[in-house]
């Protein structure tokens, strides 16, 4: 049986996060932020000497991705527990292109209610706007908007990976 493309616009909702099951797939417009293996402890170096938020991360989406010959290539990366647990607290719904494989990991998306979305057809994305230049590397608080970029949700709320066992009957 054919899933549906569920459409979701920035900014997503928690409630709407929730609902989620591994597999669903989104069609996604809106905005996301830029991340790169540095960002978080960027983040948490000038929340720690500045004693406020570098930027409002609530209900944001978390892209994980390297500048790569005028695209942004959003391969697996890893991120570490406590980075993880420091985006949710702050408030990031949903990350984009992590590779989650760690129960552990899995555990902190199911205690937080959140998800991780992975691209569906591709690995590059350019910006919506042609005239905006895919950056040389990524700075805190960079953000690009998206149209109709296909996603399906690799990690569910419940902590769910896609293709595994838990979700075959779905």
């Amino acid at each position: 049986m054919a899933r549906q493309t569920l459409k979701m616009f920035y900014p997503i909702s928690i409630k709407n996060i929730r609902r989620l099951k591994a597999g669903d797939l989104i069609e996604y417009s809106g905005q996301v932020l830029l991340a790169d293996k540095k960002t978080i402890d960027k983040y948490r170096t000038y929340e720690r000497l500045e004693g406020t938020p570098f930027l409002n991360l609530s209900r944001e989406l978390i892209l994980f991705c390297l500048p790569a010959e005028e695209t942004l290539f959003s391969g697996s990366m890893k991120i570490e527990p406590d980075e993880l647990e420091y985006l949710f607290m702050s408030g990031i719904t949903a990350t984009v292109g992590l590779n989650v494989e760690e129960e552990e990991i899995k555990a902190i998306y199911r205690r937080f209610s959140r998800v991780n979305l992975s691209l569906c057809d591709r690995a590059a994305l350019y910006p919506l706007d042609v005239s905006e230049s895919v950056p040389e590397e990524v700075e805190c608080g960079m953000s690009i908007s998206l149209k109709d970029v296909l996603l399906y949700v690799d990690v569910s709320s419940q902590g769910t990976k896609f293709g595994s066992d838990a979700d075959a009957g779905l």
